[in-house]
């Protein structure tokens, strides 16, 4: 007989408090509404029931025993009993099915290069963290069970509900083949990865990745960048050897944002401000670049005959190195802008901490301390996006 743990507690109640009615009055259990045994179970119904209609004291107190030897044996525990543990993670789950799993063989998952999920049986599957709306998610086989390819379809999209519609297929490999794969880590974009120069594969999230193409044992591999992504360079690592007896799954690509080179040639501030009767004028740097890390600058200003800056006139200035000198000593990028921190020498004798930051076609010169307020090129980033709009950013154009 099962009974819920609302109903266990509803019933040790019931029964302690006719136990307290038996000292007040010999017929305690007539004060039991009927329709409040409607909430147990049949057994339980009946055995309140006798409790009622026999006041004896056997049924007094019998009510009370059961409950006592009832709260013994159950200890107290919850409905799962602690089997059960919580989800992780946000709102909704990620899942789908497996099928074609051979007997006996152990494939892993991935869910966006990590949340590991081994599966050693075909049917449903859901990973352990659940995300939040919005969260994007990336299926990937992390390994293949031995003598078998499994692909993934359906494998990406975004979370708005539960996701369950992933699915898994897996495939027994001609005799003696074995796949080659290996994971990926840092990709923002898309890529193509050769195997042995051909078996292009297309890569477009990181985690666990397979070539369709099963090699026997004893052959070689080589695992080659086909096409990198824009704004990016992956290298690979353990990506050449003999296939043995197993799939091989240790290639590591590794992808790492690139970052602009050190700017120079002539840029002009954004704004056009009146400098003179119908002139107007941007700001001019004039960059001359000595290295990777070391620039000089010659100020001036560009000037135009109209309030737009349209049409060009004379360049006043930008012949001496008046802007000052410019070593760098660290760099960061992200996916959209590449930052310069370094030490700005001026022509008066002072030296301050800058920061140079290249994002699409503009260059915005910040100025930092010590310790610097833009720790991160994300931070750069985020305060470059509020200037932008200003024009005291600066354009080659």
């Amino acid at each position: 007989m099962y009974i819920s743990t609302a109903s266990f507690r509803y019933f040790l109640l019931t029964c302690v408090w006719i136990a307290f009615q038996s000292y007040l009055t010999p017929n305690c259990c007539s004060f039991i509404p009927m329709s409040n045994l409607t909430y147990f179970s049949f057994p339980v119904q009946k055995f309140l029931f006798m409790s009622k209609a026999n006041a004896s004291p056997l049924f007094r107190w019998a009510c009370l025993g059961l409950a006592a030897v009832m709260l013994v044996g159950c200890g107290g525990g919850s409905d799962d009993n602690g089997t059960s543990p919580p989800p992780s993670g946000g709102m909704f789950t990620v899942g789908g099915a497996v099928s074609g799993l051979g007997t006996g063989k152990t494939l892993t998952l991935q869910n966006s290069g990590t949340d590991d999920l081994a599966l050693s049986a075909n049917g449903n599957f859901v990973f352990d963290t659940r995300l939040d709306s919005g969260v994007a998610y990336a299926v990937t086989v992390k390994t293949q069970p031995i003598g078998q390819r499994c692909i993934v379809t359906q494998a990406t999209g975004t979370a708005t509900t539960n996701v369950s519609d992933v699915q898994v297929r897996c495939d027994n490999l001609a005799p003696a083949t074995f796949t080659v794969g290996g994971s990926v880590s840092g990709l923002t974009g898309s890529m193509v990865l050769q195997n042995n120069l051909g078996d292009d594969l297309l890569v477009a999230s990181n985690g666990g990745f397979t070539f369709l193409s099963a090699l026997a044992a004893g052959s070689a591999y080589a695992v080659t960048v086909k096409s990198q992504p824009v704004g990016q360079s992956c290298t690979v690592r353990n990506g050449s050897g003999t296939v043995a007896s197993a799939n091989v799954g240790a290639v590591e690509v590794t992808c790492a944002t690139l970052a602009a080179a050190l700017p120079q040639g002539d840029w002009k501030q954004e704004a056009c401000v009146l400098i003179g009767p119908g002139q107007w004028g941007r700001s001019l740097w004039r960059i001359a670049k000595q290295s990777e890390t070391h620039a000089t600058v010659s100020l001036g200003v560009a000037t135009y005959t109209d309030a737009n800056c349209a049409v060009p006139g004379q360049i006043i200035g930008g012949q001496a190195s008046d802007g000052g000198d410019f070593k760098f000593d660290r760099t960061d990028a992200t996916p959209t802008l590449s930052a310069f921190w370094g030490n700005w020498a001026q022509i008066t004798g002072q030296t301050s901490r800058t920061v140079w930051a290249r994002k699409g076609a503009y260059l915005c010169l910040l100025g930092d301390q010590t310790p610097t307020v833009f720790p991160t090129a994300a931070s750069v980033e985020s305060y470059v996006n509020a200037i932008i709009p200003n024009k005291i950013c600066y354009t080659q154009n």
